[in-house]
């Protein structure tokens, strides 16, 4: 069943989760990794370890990924499943701020794990699509998630950029 709370919620989640996407996985952690998490590492390694860690969510993700599809399909439990990998996904993100300098294996830890809630959480967030539109709008609704998921990733990128570009600005000391 269908109903215009449920098809606007579903967009809005691609809208938080599109910003884990350009913010986290794309803009800044690849350049924290390498100029504060794993400042004391050859950059050729650094970039390695990176790539690794990319590696072995998307690695975990394919493992988990059929068990992850049956749960999504069977239904009664998809939002319990998207919740809690939505959840680690935004535990991890918050945990890196814990992460001091040098300590690229935890920061990397991290990573793995955050990219793993993002990925799982898709799982199911994709499995909702038929439960929120008919067969008539599911292009629409599917639409307007992608694009409020490019517009909410856009915005915070670009908040964050004016960050770094500016950090007395927005409250903090100095760039990273």
């Amino acid at each position: 069943m269908q109903n215009n709370k449920s098809i606007y919620s579903w967009a809005l989640y691609d809208w938080a989760n599109s910003t884990y996407a350009t913010t986290v996985m794309a803009g800044f952690f690849p350049l924290f990794f390498k100029t504060y998490y794993s400042v004391d590492v050859d950059a050729t390694a650094s970039t390695a370890y990176l790539g690794f860690a990319n590696s072995i969510s998307s690695f975990i993700i394919v493992l988990l990924a059929p068990l992850l599809g049956a749960i999504a399909d069977a239904g009664s439990i998809r939002k319990r499943f998207l919740f809690l990998f939505a959840y680690l996904g935004i535990l991890m993100s918050a945990t890196l701020s814990l992460v001091t300098e040098g300590q690229w294996e935890l920061a990397a830890f991290i990573y793995v794990l955050g990219n793993v809630g993002f990925m799982g959480s898709n799982t199911f967030y994709d499995g909702l699509l038929s439960c929120v539109s008919t067969e008539k709008n599911v292009d629409f609704v599917s639409g307007l998630g992608f694009a409020l998921g490019y517009l909410g990733g856009g915005i915070l990128f670009g908040i964050n950029v004016l960050m770094l570009q500016n950090p007395t600005f927005f409250g903090l000391e100095n760039e990273v």
